[in-house]
């Protein structure tokens, strides 16, 4: 039965726990706490230092909002934060998420996947890492113009929620990837194929970017947006 827009990541949650795909969803696992971790430790003496510059910077007189634009920028930092989080994570795991989407459309159709051997997996890495640099290149292009509505008064209120919208799709493009390479898809039609459903796109990568807000949720979240977004491939190319 199809899924609905929202809840192909918590299918993805429920793929990741059957007992046949659950050991294709370990490392990826595991390199995510560890990767969490890192950042935490380095984000933590960030946000503090954020917190003087905002008061450095804003004018005597605008004082009184320091909490607002304090309040704005921490959450623009956060998305960062799970941004990098999602991508770095990604980036070390991308052989184990490609096998993973590939085990998981298998389980999904019921066919049969060429056997991938470990040299093949190796001689994949640099078109898979290829693929995600992309991605980062796409995202950092626009993101640089965003991030710069938080400096400009009446629109940096409206900035989150631009923002946040920016990188509900940019969650949906980083996994719908790992399918669709599977297939030897390029990136371009890749993303005309996002684009084609957007509402999907948005609300997939939306739940995806809020459950890597909770904590320990958010350290299965990528192997379980891959296995959704497989799904999410699967039921609608």
């Amino acid at each position: 039965m199809p899924s609905s827009n929202i809840s192909y990541l918590l299918d993805g949650f429920k793929l990741i726990a059957k007992p046949g795909l659950r050991r294709y969803a370990l490392i990826p696992l595991l390199i995510n706490i560890v990767v969490f971790i890192a950042l935490l430790c380095v984000s933590y003496h960030y946000v503090g230092e954020l917190n003087q510059t905002i008061a450095r910077h804003l004018p005597s007189w605008a004082q009184w909002l320091s909490g607002l634009v304090w309040l704005l920028f921490f959450i623009g930092y956060l998305l960062i934060f799970v941004y990098a989080f999602v991508t770095i994570g990604n980036i070390i795991t991308a052989p184990f998420n490609s096998l993973l989407a590939e085990k998981v459309e298998a389980y999904l159709t019921g066919k049969t996947p060429t056997s991938t051997s470990l040299w093949q997996t190796i001689k994949d890495i640099p078109r898979l890492l290829k693929r995600q640099t992309q991605i980062i290149f796409y995202y950092l292009l626009r993101a640089i113009f965003l991030w710069l509505l938080f400096f400009i008064p009446v629109v940096q209120l409206f900035a989150v929620a631009i923002w946040f919208l920016f990188n509900a799709w940019i969650m949906s493009l980083q996994y719908l990837d790992y399918p669709t390479d599977n297939h030897k898809i390029d990136f371009a039609t890749m993303k005309t194929f996002a684009q084609k459903q957007r509402v999907t796109s948005l609300s997939f990568g939306s739940c995806v970017l809020i459950a890597s807000l909770i904590p320990i949720l958010n350290f299965f979240v990528i192997p379980a947006a891959v296995a959704g977004a497989t799904k999410w491939w699967v039921e609608t190319k």
